[in-house]
């Protein structure tokens, strides 16, 4: 288990265009997406594109992971993050200064897991974990971020 600085940020009332910005400048192109809708969900490989009618959505690489909700045509992000360029993110609001980021392991729920309304196709490609934002002053643990080992 290892342990980082990290940054929180949000944005709120953003527009489509805006979002696709956000995730060029953090998450790069290498970056995983998952997919939700009420009916179904899905997990991407870097190479696909983004279906943008789902309601929210997450995309995750080695450093970060920004999610979104759709609220009409607008849209509200959280960035979870460890990487250098977060600091100075105009789009995005710092949530709180004193965050620390640590690395855990994660596993797959199996092919037959019930929690998804349609199962969950993965890649055997993907190597998976988790890292938990932790608020420096309590101690809380107030997200847990996607990660690619």
């Amino acid at each position: 288990m290892s342990e980082a600085t990290a940054f929180v940020g949000t944005a709120n009332n953003i527009n489509q265009g805006i979002l696709q910005s956000l995730i060029g400048h953090h998450v790069s192109k290498q970056a995983w997406r998952f997919l939700r809708w009420p009916d179904r969900v899905e997990l991407l490989e870097p190479t696909e594109a983004i279906d943008y009618s789902c309601r929210e959505g997450q995309v995750f690489n080695q450093d970060c992971e920004l999610r979104w909700k759709r609220q009409g045509d607008h849209y509200s992000v959280l960035l979870l993050s460890v990487a250098e360029n977060s600091e100075g993110e105009e789009t995005l609001a710092g949530v709180g200064n004193n965050w620390t980021a640590e690395e855990r392991n994660a596993n797959f729920y199996p092919p037959t897991e019930t929690r998804f309304p349609r199962g969950l196709a993965y890649s055997e490609k993907l190597d998976i974990g988790q890292r938990y934002f932790i608020d420096k002053d309590t101690g809380t643990v107030h997200f847990i971020a996607l990660r690619v080992k």
